[in-house]
């Protein structure tokens, strides 16, 4: 099992070559509960305003598979919440990184 801190380098490696490097702002991981109540990964992708305008479904898709796989590889068995938001999103819910 990885570290919150391993865990967002992974997601945030799959974010950028998803999205673009110039789009994605920084990624974090926290602990999170599946629908099951099992051990969960919750990952928060923050991007850039024109990023989230410009995002496609591929991309979306792309990015959920790259990390499934790139956990899975470093392996990691819990399940990857992703949630994807906006500086400003963040600082307006109160959730800027737990």
């Amino acid at each position: 099992m990885l570290d919150y801190m391993e865990a967002s380098q992974v997601a945030e490696k799959t974010a950028r070559s998803a999205f673009g490097k110039k789009h994605v702002v920084r990624v974090f991981a926290e602990p999170g509960t599946d629908a099951e109540g099992h051990d969960a990964l919750r990952i928060t992708i923050v991007l850039t305003p024109d990023a989230v305008e410009n995002l496609e479904g591929d991309a979306l898709l792309k990015n959920l598979l790259d990390l499934r796989e790139g956990l899975w590889q470093q392996g990691e068995e819990r399940t990857p919440i992703v949630g994807y938001a906006t500086e400003e999103e963040l600082a307006q819910s109160g959730d800027t990184e737990s």
